[in-house]
């Protein structure tokens, strides 16, 4: 088959000659097999098995206890050198409360002007925060005491 004749046919899409057997036209075969082959647009082998299935135990003699969480947070600002807060420091005016005995808490955060501070730099005490850090915040430094209770 003549090459030219091959080039013209292919160009407008169509197989040169459906029934040769030549290497050219069996090589143009298998390329267009294997990318339709490879095409995920042309097959639907997705065939995804759902079946969910809730068991829900209801027992009218069963009243699960409600569990809870109780925030309460300690509002103060910095001065200028001072390590250690205590309740007169609070502003109460914002809702701060006293600060809390550690142990009858769940947990508690210190945040410094809004950060986060790791719990090697203070320690508390019921009515008493202690800085320990050598780098102090800055005057006017919002400081809030966050206490979280779980309840339940």
């Amino acid at each position: 088959m003549n090459e030219s004749y091959y080039h013209s046919r292919k160009l407008r899409g169509r197989d040169s000659c459906p029934n040769c057997h030549c290497h050219h036209c069996s090589k143009e075969r298998k390329k267009i097999h294997e990318g339709n082959k490879n095409n995920t647009s042309n097959t639907n082998t997705f065939n995804p098995i759902f079946n969910p299935s809730i068991t829900v135990n209801i027992s009218p003699e069963y009243t699960p206890t409600p569990i809870g969480v109780e925030t309460v947070q300690y509002l103060t600002l910095a001065e200028e050198g001072k390590k250690v807060y205590t309740n007169k420091d609070a502003l109460k005016q914002y809702g701060s409360s006293d600060i809390l005995d550690p142990d009858n808490v769940s947990t508690l955060n210190l945040f410094v002007n809004g950060v986060l501070q790791p719990p090697s730099i203070y320690t508390v005490e019921e009515g008493i925060l202690h800085l320990e850090s050598s780098d102090l915040p800055p005057k006017d430094a919002p400081i809030t005491l966050l206490f979280v209770t779980v309840k339940g």
